[in-house]
């Protein structure tokens, strides 16, 4: 029991350092922030998994492109229902489309804001699927090249 706990012990301290390490050695705080909170489903690349889990490289700044796009990156369950401060998820999001998705952002892309996220993730999405085949119906129309699976 106490070789378990130790080890527990020993492998928290290692990931708390390895965060500090990463740091001072340039990682961003969004970055991090990805890593901790989104990472585990959407993959270390943001690759996500097909049809279980939504890409967000060359896939997210789509959205931006059609009305609702932009709030539904600020309500989809795992934004919106994050431990992350507004604040904090104002930068993973700006942080994720400039390192994924900055070639499909819109020419007059304007990052988004600690009280844009406030405001906008307060309002839950009813049936998040059903918004999302919208959205990607639109972006088609448009003929912006839908890898949105």
């Amino acid at each position: 029991m106490r070789g378990r706990f130790a080890r527990t012990a020993i492998s928290g301290l290692l990931w708390a350092l390895w965060c500090l390490s990463a740091l001072a050695g340039g990682m961003s705080s969004p970055q991090i922030n990805y890593i901790l909170h989104c990472q585990g489903c959407h993959l270390m690349d943001g690759s996500g998994t097909p049809g279980k889990v939504p890409a967000l490289k060359r896939a997210m700044g789509r959205f931006l492109h059609v009305p609702g796009g932009r709030e539904y990156l600020i309500q989809v369950p795992g934004t919106s229902q994050s431990a992350l401060t507004d604040a904090e998820v104002a930068a993973v999001l700006n942080w994720i489309l400039e390192n994924f998705s900055r070639e499909e952002l819109p020419v007059d892309f304007v990052p988004y804001s600690t009280g844009e996220v406030s405001r906008i993730r307060r309002q839950p999405l009813a049936n998040v699927s059903a918004v999302r085949a919208g959205l990607v119906a639109e972006i088609s129309a448009l003929g912006v090249r839908a890898a949105l699976d």
